[in-house]
């Protein structure tokens, strides 16, 4: 590359995007440049600045030379951004944004460039396509409606109160409520029971359409489930009071595949654990107490009892005992803390 081709490139690298074209800027009738701080300073007025087709592309409202006031954008597809802004050159007071056909594209108010109580937003046609309440500056949302094209509900958050007057048939402050949220295509999503601005159910939905999971608010926790592709259970946890106390797994035939309950309780907790077979008949049981395995069960085709241990209390197995398919002990065992076995008789064997 030539020497004077590659200076061309450093120079239009540095280019600031003000600078990538030509821009006439005035205040009161009188041409200024605002890349030179000298022939703004301590001027107070409004500042316009017109691209080279004439065309205006700023306002800003300038206060003893200071950024502070209006400012005004006009891009080139027709959209307007207008907002106050602070000593800090953050959004103060109303901000608005206009679409290309001039309709309001979104309107709220700001403190310090933090959105504060109602902002709204809405598609090019004038349909609503946010709401948003915030309680004070610099928080989260309290309320949040998001809508499609269409004017189907697309996601929901509610407060503990009514913010808004869109909000209270929906989130459940006339009366429990159900609500539906689909996406851009139309396709269902979720389905959600409101009571007071709590959701006291869920129900998700896949991509065809059909149930996958679910979650219900009980008085002492929730309980949480999906399914299979036919609509029947596949798994189900309650949990109560922040603790997970039983899972259930089904097979697809309907028949219970596991089953697990745990104690409410922080230390030492019990759980039991039982598995069975798709013919509804167990395979497997365990019990347990925190880490340690307290007894365990094993069961042959038909649930018929195969082999049972116990666990001494320092949680190594102390007894092993197999049975034949009439019930009778044909086999125990018992063994030391290192694994090794005792001495004793073996039923069913030598001595």
């Amino acid at each position: 590359m030539a020497p004077s081709v590659r200076c061309l490139c450093v120079i239009l690298l540095v280019l600031s995007p003000a600078l990538a074209f030509a821009t006439r800027c005035e205040i009161g009738g009188v041409e200024v440049n605002t890349d030179n701080g000298a022939t703004t300073a301590g001027k107070t007025g409004l500042l316009k600045c017109y691209r080279p087709d004439g065309s205006l592309w700023r306002e800003q409202e300038l206060r003893d030379g200071e950024y502070i006031g209006l400012d005004k954008r006009y891009d080139e597809d027709g959209s307007v951004h207008e907002r106050r802004i602070n000593a800090q050159g953050n959004t103060q007071g109303v901000a608005r944004e206009f679409h290309p056909n001039g309709k309001l594209k979104s309107e709220g108010e700001y403190d310090n460039g933090r959105p504060v109580g109602v902002t709204r937003s809405y598609f090019p046609d004038g349909h609503v396509q946010a709401l948003r309440y915030y309680e004070k500056a610099g928080t989260s949302a309290a309320v949040t409606l998001e809508y499609n094209a269409d004017g189907s509900l697309k996601d929901l958050r509610c407060g503990k109160r009514s913010f808004l007057a869109e909000d209270k048939t929906p989130c459940g402050f006339v009366g429990e409520s159900t609500v539906e949220l689909h996406d851009m295509k139309g396709r269902l999503v979720e389905r959600r029971v409101y009571r007071q601005g709590e959701v006291q159910r869920i129900e998700q939905f896949g991509r065809d359409g059909r149930l996958a999971a679910s979650v219900e608010t009980t008085a002492q926790g929730r309980i949480e489930r999906t399914y299979h592709p036919d609509g029947k259970p596949a798994q189900e946890v309650v949990i109560r009071d922040g603790w997970k106390v039983s899972t259930t797994e089904w097979y697809m035939n309907g028949k219970v595949r596991s089953r697990t309950t745990r104690e409410p309780v922080e230390r030492e907790a019990r759980t039991v654990v039982d598995q069975y077979r798709d013919d509804g008949t167990p395979a497997y049981h365990e019990e347990s107490i925190g880490e340690r395995r307290v007894q365990s069960r094993k069961f042959a085709a038909g649930g018929v009892l195969e082999e049972e241990a116990d666990y001494a209390p320092e949680g190594y197995l102390a007894t092993r005992r197999k049975y034949a398919p009439d019930g009778r002990v044909v086999a125990e065992e018992s063994f030391y803390p290192d694994g090794s076995h005792r001495a004793g008789p073996r039923i069913g064997g030598a001595p």
